[in-house]
Parts: C-alpha cells; structure tokens; sequence
C-alpha cells in the first residue's frame, strides 16, 4: 500500500465503558480545544483516499467493527480535533464510550452530545448509523435519576466515619490506605497521596477531587485491579513508578499543569491501551512507558520538549507517534523496540539512537 505524509495532531483520550468501567475525568474538559490542518504532525495515509479527513473516517469505522476499539477511538477523535463540524468524530466518540450506544450514562457524555448536535449530524449521517441524539433524550431521565443516586451514595461514603477511619493520614497526607474496597473516594482533606499509599491493594477505581496536589512515589503501584485513572489538573507533582506495574491499567488521562511525567510511571503496564497527555507538558520522564506491551498510539504535544531515555522501549504494539513539536530532544533507545510506521522520518529528526 502506498502512503504519502500529511501534517496532522490526533490526542488521545480515556477509553471507558468498553470493559464495564466508569473513569472520572478532570473538571476540565479537553473537548473545546481543536486544530487547524497547520498545526499537524509528520502522519501516513493511503494515497486511494482524497483526504485524510475521509481516510480517517474509513479506518475508525473498520476498525471499531473488527474489534479494535481503543485504535478506532484513536481515529475518531483525530476526527473531532481537525473538523468539529464534521459528525464522524464526535459520533464515534460516544460509540466507543458507551459500547456501540449500549449505555450514554458515561463521564462527559453531555458534553459530547452537545458538540455532536452542533456538527453536521443532522443533514449529513448515514441512514443505517445511530441517532443517538434521539436515544439520548428519551434515556436522559432514566440517565439523570441514575447520577443523583450515584452522587447520594458518594456522599453517604465521604460522611461515614468507618470508611473514613480506612484512610491513615496525618496534615493532609494519605499514609495508608487499610480497607479493601474496589471503588475508593479520597478523603476531602487529603492533598497528598503519600508513598506507596495504595500499593498492592485491589482497587479498581479511584475518584479524586480538588484538594489533591501530589501523588508521591509507588502510591497506586502494583495494584493489579485498576483499569483506568484520571489524574485531576490540581496535581502538579508525581512521584516515581506511582502507576508502575498495574497490570490490568488501560486507560490513563494526564494533565498540563503537570510539568514532568516521571521517570517509570506506567513501566511495566502491559495492557495499557489509551494515554492522553495534555497540553502544558514539558517533560516525558526515562522509563516512562517501558514495557506497555499494549500501547499502540500516543500524541506529544507541542509543549514536550525532552522525551527522556527508553521512554518508550519495549512497546512493540507503538506503531503511530504525533510528535507535535521540532523542538524536542529525545533520550538514547526511547524507541527502541517499537514499530513505528514513520519510524525513517523519525531517525532523521532525532538520530539512530533513539531506536537502537
């Protein structure tokens, strides 16, 4: 098959609902912020497709109906950053959030159905797709009654004093957590996760809240049951390995107001699928994501400039890297053990010794 370049930026985001999981997301969203076609990368495309626009709307759609959600979410929302006008993205968005329109009770599906009725969805969507514009009014008040009673059940939690008294803190840090709960809301007054607060608990969610400022080293690491995290924008500092070895981690969303991304966050965390780094980053730490054995697509954003040694090595699942910025200096084997389809281009940029 032939390929030809084009510039292009595709962020990516959580992935949720596919495996029954309910991620929180930050406050803020990352839906308002789209791209004009000069602010995109070094990207392949079939030369058959007059655009990419329409290339890109070809795999998400055969990629989702083969099985490979989190690479057809990739596409879709590649598709809501460059044309918001354009249904596809925002449609196949919610497609894969809610598991082909199964359920719309999923974080920000409000937000996206606002950006879907504000597209051409109407006038331009083919006959046999969804019109989840529809479902979603007639499921919104099954869909309210079901958050309301979330929200009172949270609330009870964060009253209780016998949950509470799982919480080991001291001046606003978590020292330990003794319960064993598989959802776990932070305490209101905790700003710090302390070291190796969670580590090794069987947690599978964890819901954040405002007042966290740091996670310290190794907090969440290797808790084996925890299949996404959404990292709040009030926590400016990471610890080393605080996410490494959690096997079962899929979905990760990172803030900009987080500066550095440590060395060894996710090492080791092998069927992590979907990472959203986010604009205001500036640096990717050594180790970072070695030996995600399921990462197949990243974007960098424009604001990294140093990606750090072996950052990257032994993801060979990588294939598709945005690297939004000229202005960055990559780390010796960052890439070593991937399959980079741009992987020439990338050389040239960066040196052979960002692969070997």
């Amino acid at each position: 098959m032939k390929f030809s370049k084009i510039k292009k930026n595709a962020v990516l985001a959580a992935l949720c609902l596919l495996l029954g999981t309910v991620p929180v997301y930050s406050e803020e969203s990352a839906y308002d912020e789209t791209y004009d076609e000069s602010d995109l990368e070094y990207f392949y495309w079939d030369l058959s497709y007059h655009s990419y626009k329409a290339y890109a709307a070809y795999k998400a759609d055969s990629l989702y109906d083969a099985g490979y959600t989190e690479d057809a979410f990739w596409y879709y929302r590649s598709l809501a950053y460059f044309y918001p006008k354009y249904y596809k993205g925002w449609w196949g968005i919610i497609r894969c959030f809610s598991g082909n329109f199964k359920n719309l009770d999923f974080a920000d599906s409000e937000i996206l159905i606002e950006k879907l009725e504000k597209s051409d969805f109407k006038s331009a969507r083919k006959k046999n797709e969804t019109d989840v514009i529809k479902q979603w009014n007639n499921e919104l008040p099954a869909i309210q009654k079901a958050r309301n009673e979330r929200a009172e059940l949270e609330a009870k939690k964060r009253a209780d004093n016998s949950y509470n008294m799982k919480f080991v803190r001291h001046d606003g840090v978590l020292e330990q957590y003794n319960g064993s709960d598989p959802e776990v809301i932070i305490p209101e007054d905790v700003t710090v996760i302390g070291q190796g607060a969670f580590r090794q608990t069987s947690i599978s969610r964890v819901v954040f809240h405002k007042n966290v400022k740091e996670i310290q080293k190794d907090a969440f690491a290797n808790c084996g049951s925890l299949k996404s995290i959404s990292i709040p924008s009030t926590v400016k500092v990471i610890g080393e390995g605080a996410f490494r070895q959690c096997m079962n981690l899929e979905s990760v969303e990172l803030p900009g107001t987080l500066e550095k991304i440590p060395n060894k966050l996710f090492q080791g965390c092998k069927r992590l699928t979907n990472v959203q780094i986010g604009k205001g980053t500036k640096e990717i730490g050594v180790s970072c994501f070695t030996s995600c054995e399921s990462l197949s697509a990243v974007t960098i954003p424009s604001t990294v400039t140093k990606i750090g040694d072996f950052a990257f090595s032994a993801c060979p699942k990588l294939t598709t890297l945005s690297i939004m910025s000229d202005n960055v200096t990559v780390g010796k084997r960052s890439f070593y053990g991937t399959h980079l389809e741009d992987k020439e281009n990338l050389i040239q940029r960066f040196g052979e010794e960002a692969f070997k």
